[in-house]
This record gives C-alpha cells, sequence and structure tokens, in this order.
C-alpha cells in the first residue's frame, strides 16, 4: 500500500519544482540552481539598501527613519506581487498537470493539498529572500532596540508581501470563476499589464512619496488610505513605538491587518472553485473563442501577408499569442514596464503648502510614445525568441515556405502591432487637448520610430517566432545592460527634444522621414547578403532539429 505520506512529499516536490521549469532548459537536477539564483536576485536589493542607510544613522531624523522603514515594506509588497503575476495560471494545476495526474492512483485532495504546500513553499521561499536581510541589517544600523526593530519589520514586511501575493491569488481564481474561457484568455494579459504597471508605479514614485510622507500621512489622512503599503508602514509603526508612535500608524495599521485578512479569506474561498473549473475544462479539453479567426481577424491577416507563407506566418502568430499563457506573460510584463515609465513621466507630484496634488507634465507627456513602442516592440523580440512551440516547426519545414519570408511577415506583425500603440497614443493626447501640429510630429516620429525599432529589433534574425532552438552561449549579458541601461535612456530624451525640436520647426519631419526609410533599406541590403557559417554553429542541423535524419 503507497504511503499517503510519500504521494503528498512526491507531488508537492514535482508542483514545486514546476514553479521554477526555465523556458529553454528542461534539464533534470536545474532546479536547484533556478531556485538559488531566483533568490539571491530578490534578496540582493534588499541587502543593499540596508549597507547603504549604515551612514545615515544613528542621526537619521525620525521621518527619514519611517521613509527608511516604508522602501522595506513597499520592497516586500512588490516583489511578492510581481511573483504572483509571473505564475498566475501556474498558482493553479494546468491541463497537462490533470491530464497526466488524473489517471494515476492519486486522490483529489492529495493534488489539492500537495498543490496547496507548493504554493506556500514557493511564496514563502521569494518572501524569506527578499527580506531576510533587511531585518537584519536595518534592525542592526538604526542603533534602536534590536530584537523590536526585528519584530516589528518581519510583522510588517511579511504581512505586506502575503496581502499582495494573496490578493493576487484571489484576483486569478476570481476571475477564473466569473469569465467563461474565453474571456478569461481575453482579460488576463490585460490584468497582469496594469497590475505590474501599478506595482512599478509604487516603486518609481517611492523617491517623491517618501519626501513627502508628513504631508501624505498627515491627519485627517485622505487618499493614503487607499495606497495598501501605507498600511504596513503603519504596521511597522505601530509595532514599534505602540502608542507613542505617529498619529496614522494605529488607524493604517488597521486597514493592513483587516486588508490581508479579507484577502486571504477569499483566496482559501475561491482557490477550490478555480480548482474544480480547471479540472473541468482539462477534461472537456480547453476551446477558446479567441484561437478561432473572426471575418476582421482574417481580414487583417490577408492585408498583412501578400504571399501564402506570411499568411500562414500571421496566423501561426495569433494563435499561438492567445493561447499560450507563458507567451502572454511575458508581454504583459513588458507592457507593464511601459505603461508605467510612461506614466510616472507624464504625472508628476506637486508639492505646494499642506497640498500634494497631480499634475500633468508636458515634457513628460512627448516620453509616453519612445517608452511604449521601446517596451512593446522588445517585448515582441522576446517572446519571439522563446522557443516553446519547437513542435510546430515542422509544418512550415515540409511546405518549403522560406525562413526570410517567415522573418519578414514576423516583422511586419510588428510594426502593426506598434502602429496601433501608435494610434492609442495620438488619441490619448488628443483627448488630453493636444493641438493638430503637436499630433502630427507625433505621427510621423511615430511611424518612424515604428519603423527603426522593428529593424534594429529583429536585424539578422531569420527564423520562424516561437520556434528558434536557444543556442548555448548566445546570451550576451553586458550587451543586454548595455541596451537597457546605457542607451535607453538616451534614446528616450533624444526623441523627446527631437519632438519638441520639430514642434517649432515642422519642416524637419522630412529628415526624420528620410533617415527611418534610409535605415529600413540598409537593413534589407544587410539581410538580402549570404549568410556565412559560423564556428559555433558546427553540428547544428539549422532552424528545425532533424534528429540526423535529413
Amino acid at each position: 500500500m503507497i504511503n499517503p505520506a510519500s504521494v503528498l512529499r512526491v507531488l508537492t516536490a514535482h508542483f514545486f519544482r514546476r514553479f521554477f521549469d526555465s523556458d529553454t532548459i528542461r534539464v533534470e537536477g536545474e532546479t536547484l540552481t533556478t531556485v538559488v539564483r531566483a533568490i539571491a536576485a530578490t534578496a540582493a536589493p534588499g541587502l543593499i539598501t540596508a549597507f547603504f542607510l549604515e551612514n545615515h544613522y544613528p542621526g537619521r531624523t525620525a521621518w527619514g527613519a519611517i521613509e527608511d522603514q516604508y522602501f522595506f515594506v513597499l520592497y516586500s509588497f512588490a516583489v511578492m506581487g510581481a511573483v504572483a503575476i509571473f505564475q498566475w495560471e501556474m498558482l493553479f494545476p494546468d491541463r497537462w498537470d490533470f491530464l497526466v495526474l488524473s489517471p494515476l492512483p492519486v486522490k483529489t485532495w492529495q493534488l489539492l493539498t500537495s498543490k496547496v504546500m507548493a504554493l506556500i513553499g514557493f511564496f514563502g521561499l521569494f518572501l524569506f529572500g527578499c527580506n531576510v536581510f533587511g531585518a537584519l541589517v536595518l534592525s542592526a544600523v538604526t542603533s534602536g532596540h534590536f530584537f523590536r526593530q526585528v519584530y516589528a519589520h518581519v510583522i510588517a514586511v511579511t504581512l505586506a508581501g502575503t496581502f499582495a501575493a494573496a490578493f493576487f491569488l484571489a484576483l486569478s481564481g476570481t476571475l477564473l470563476c466569473v469569465l467563461n474561457t474565453a474571456l478569461f484568455r481575453l482579460v488576463s494579459p490585460f490584468v497582469q499589464m496594469f497590475s505590474v504597471a501599478i506595482l512599478i508605479l509604487f516603486v518609481l514614485y517611492y523617491g517623491k512619496l517618501g519626501d513627502a510622507l508628513p504631508l501624505v500621512l498627515s491627519t485627517p489622512i485622505g487618499w493614503a488610505r487607499c495606497m495598501p503599503p501605507l498600511w504596513f508602514l503603519g504596521v511597522y509603526e505601530d509595532l514599534l513605538h505602540g502608542a507613542g508612535g505617529p498619529p496614522f500608524a494605529h488607524q493604517m495599521a488597521q486597514y493592513g491587518f483587516r486588508a490581508t485578512g479579507v484577502t486571504l479569506v477569499v483566496a482559501m474561498l475561491t482557490y477550490p472553485l478555480a480548482w474544480v473549473r480547471m479540472h473541468r475544462l482539462a477534461v472537456e479539453g480547453i476551446s477558446s473563442g479567441l484561437g478561432q479567426q473572426a471575418w476582421w481577424l482574417r481580414g487583417l491577416i490577408r492585408l498583412g501577408g501578400r504571399r501564402p507563407g506570411e499568411v500562414a506566418i500571421l496566423a501561426f502568430i495569433w494563435q499561438t499569442l492567445t493561447r499560450s499563457n507563458r507567451y502572454q506573460v511575458y508581454l504583459a510584463m513588458y507592457g507593464g514596464v511601459g505603461l508605467s515609465l510612461a506614466t510616472a513621466c507624464g504625472v508628476e507630484f506637486s508639492i505646494d503648502g499642506s497640498s500634494f496634488l497631480p499634475i500633468v507634465s508636458e515634457r513628460g507627456l512627448h516620453a509616453a510614445l519612445p517608452l511604449l513602442l521601446f517596451w512593446m516592440i522588445s517585448g515582441l523580440r522576446i517572446a519571439f525568441g522563446l522557443p516553446l512551440n519547437l513542435s510546430a516547426g515542422w509544418i512550415f519545414r515540409i511546405t518549403g515556405v522560406s525562413i526570410r519570408e517567415c522573418a519578414d511577415a514576423a516583422r511586419r506583425w510588428v510594426f502593426l502591432c506598434a502602429c496601433a500603440i501608435l494610434l492609442l497614443v495620438m488619441l490619448a493626447l488628443t483627448a488630453e487637448g493636444w493641438g493638430f501640429k503637436q499630433i502630427l510630429v507625433q505621427a510621423v516620429v511615430g511611424l518612424s520610430l515604428c519603423s527603426l525599432l522593428t529593424d534594429a529589433f529583429f536585424l539578422g534574425e531569420p527564423s520562424v517566432p516561437f520556434n528558434k532552438p536557444r543556442m548555448p552561449g548566445k546570451t550576451n549579458l553586458p550587451l543586454l545592460l548595455t541596451l537597457y541601461l546605457g542607451f535607453f535612456p538616451l534614446f528616450v530624451y533624444g526623441v523627446i527634444d527631437l519632438q519638441i525640436h520639430i514642434e517649432t520647426h515642422p519642416g524637419r519631419l522630412l529628415i526624420v522621414s528620410s533617415v527611418a526609410l534610409g535605415f529600413n533599406r540598409l537593413a534589407r541590403k544587410i539581410e538580402d547578403r549570404p549568410e556565412e557559417i559560423e564556428e559555433e554553429m558546427e553540428g547544428y542541423e539549422g532552424e528545425f532539429q532533424m534528429l540526423g535524419l535529413s
């Protein structure tokens, strides 16, 4: 007879490993390495910040210390929220889990219990990693009562992280329970994108909000009660100082305790219901209405593709993006980053006497277009490069479709998506009250950016989207850091200045268009050259693996 405890242990280990499944590495024994890297990445910012604050104590002011505490509460909140969003559907067993495990002699309660245990362990691991060093180092450098500081710190950051994880778990479960499959697939990416944007906005506005905490948290408390991280700052101060704490502490702490309790209850109620729904969908088969080509979608695909191979690639991209949650998560993450940066640039806060009010920045609105286009196109570049759909590549091999034709169709798809973002930005700026000349500049500069960024990100990538095997040693971390930390800020500031300059000299629009067209022609000539076989490609069988049988 099989020991139930052994079954639970094996299933829990299985579900836990699935959280850390790499997109390209499926080698046994890689889980430990992935776990260590993930925990180290989340622990480093807390440790570095705590050591940096050592120079500010013991002469730190009371509100300065509160601002430091707010950083660690906010960091725990943002990390746990981001982890929950990134895992979204993996918070529940997917179709393969049910199809593979259900025929085995495993009871339903064992599956549910093991998944919940793996989920608790997964969240607990990240919660421990992102807070352990901050709790110890900050408590040591503040020169206060060490154990009382550790106690308040641990409780506050634990509640903040627990609330964030439970909130998105409850949100995902609720959407699964109330929406049909097609609508859930449609709504989930947008919910993920806006959730990521809100989390990043909390972090981006930390500096501005931290300096204004005495004004924001002055009694009576106004809109600050709608910001969850401030609830747990109240918990921190209430536990640390008790009745001698600042006036806002006890009231905000009550919000934090109640909100955490409510989200945990909702998560516990919706999780089994969502589990039953996922089980039924796995047995019946998941059929999403999004995968069916409506008349308007067929028309767009026919319009975007001139040759049969291009039409097939455009349809393949649509089907893949609408059916695979992993691609949607990556796109939602990149879209959320772009949306949050655009919002942070366009909306600033003004401290005027006793008021702390948001204001619209005219210069910041000029940053919306380059920010959204850059992150959307780079997100599609990453998504197309993830080899999660290699099994679908055989059809392009046997039909003899040109790889260059596939790459051109993928580039056209990206360009059309960029044009859709451009249209949305122009509509938003028109609603904001921008004049015809400014909108015209946005249109011309935007089309030029769509072409330039598409060519820049997809230059030298002749492959079918989602079907390029990841070659070992091809990831260049210094190049990525240079792109996102070096080139990206210069690119955004340059486009902002260019737009403002052209608004006063409209004739320069012709120069911008000419540069974009010239770069496009240059990219085409580079790609039309015969490819050389590189030394590191020896033994590699091409775009599709033929197992040596070709």
